[in-house]
């Protein structure tokens, strides 16, 4: 069985707007062609292969990078040619142009690509087109791209906030089991090509269920959220927190090795049994500790460092312990 490939919306966006230009480029193409307007016929088949060829890119290996902003610039040099070529007959194709520009690449960088656009179209158009018509064409341009830049901004800080909200936990803000993969995925690529160490440090809180049961989950819930602010004053700013279940929460460590990792986790145990996180009653925490080992899964790390907590569990609790690679 083939594996399904999961695709981001970049992605999509990309591929879609790239062979939507070919599809809409590629008759304009043949019937060129077939009338003997050779020059307007090889533009626009370079337009279709340039388009095809960034499509069947970002479609086989999944790399968006600096494909928006290629593509961007082929497509609005393509309009411009085609602009200084045929005149004011064309200039309607620099309306989705431009639109499509907002579309792949962030608005701020879209909105200047077009703008430079448009510095590049608009002297096409002098002495071919009267002087009213010529300024109805630089406003539509210009409320277009307006529009665009609106439209564009507002789905880009709804997007950034739906990303956020779907790796947070919402009670404490720390990162959630998704994040916690990416995360793990990121720096296991990162070993592979730099050889770079990673750690994490897996704890849990000591007798979790009796504070719920004694104080009252609003009581436990306070609890966390001063646990999670008490280790995020801690850690670096390369470090990352993750609440992984009820009371288990991950520290990724990035750049640091076992012992680097193993003296925080001791330094974090303490912080939370000298933290007054729940009033006339100590807190205490279990930890585990490992390191990355070359070839292994994200899911097997994760696992020694779980192990190593419970171990730390069955040794009496409020301690570390190390896995052993």
């Amino acid at each position: 069985m083939h594996q399904k490939i999961q695709r981001s919306t970049e992605e999509y966006m990309l591929i879609a707007l790239s062979f939507g230009g070919v599809l809409s480029i590629t008759p304009f193409a043949i019937i060129r062609m077939i009338h003997g307007e050779w020059l307007m016929g090889l533009i626009d088949s370079i337009l279709v292969l340039g388009m095809a060829s960034l499509g069947l890119f970002v479609f086989r290996t999944g790399k968006t990078g600096a494909v928006g902003i290629i593509l961007s610039i082929f497509a609005l040099t393509g309009v411009a040619i085609i602009a200084y070529v045929k005149g004011p007959s064309v200039i309607y194709w620099a309306y989705p142009t431009m639109v499509g520009v907002y579309f792949i690449v962030r608005p701020r960088l879209a909105i200047a690509l077009t703008f430079i656009g448009a510095l590049v179209i608009v002297p096409a158009l002098l002495n071919k087109m009267e002087f009213i018509s010529l300024i109805v064409v630089i406003m539509t341009l210009s409320v277009n791209n307006l529009f665009a830049y609106i439209f564009s901004t507002r789905m880009q800080a709804q997007q950034d906030q739906l990303s956020m909200l779907i790796r947070r936990d919402p009670l404490t803000g720390a990162g959630n089991r998704r994040a916690l993969n990416e995360k793990m995925d990121e720096l296991i690529a990162v070993k592979k090509r730099t050889n770079q160490k990673s750690s994490l440090i897996v704890l849990d809180i000591d007798h979790f269920k009796s504070i719920n049961d004694n104080y009252g989950h609003s009581v436990g819930d306070q609890v966390l959220i001063k646990l999670t602010e008490s280790i995020n004053a801690r850690i670096r700013e390369t470090d990352c927190l993750y609440r992984f279940g009820g009371e288990e929460f991950v520290v990724v460590l990035t750049g640091a090795g076992i012992e680097a990792a193993s003296q925080i986790s001791e330094e974090l145990r303490l912080i939370i049994e000298s933290k007054n996180l729940l009033d006339g009653k100590v807190v205490t925490a279990s930890f585990g500790v490992a390191e990355y080992i070359d070839d292994e899964s994200a899911g097997d790390w994760l696992s020694r460092g779980d192990k190593a907590m419970y171990n730390a569990k069955e040794s009496g609790r409020n301690r570390t312990c190390i896995s052993k690679s």
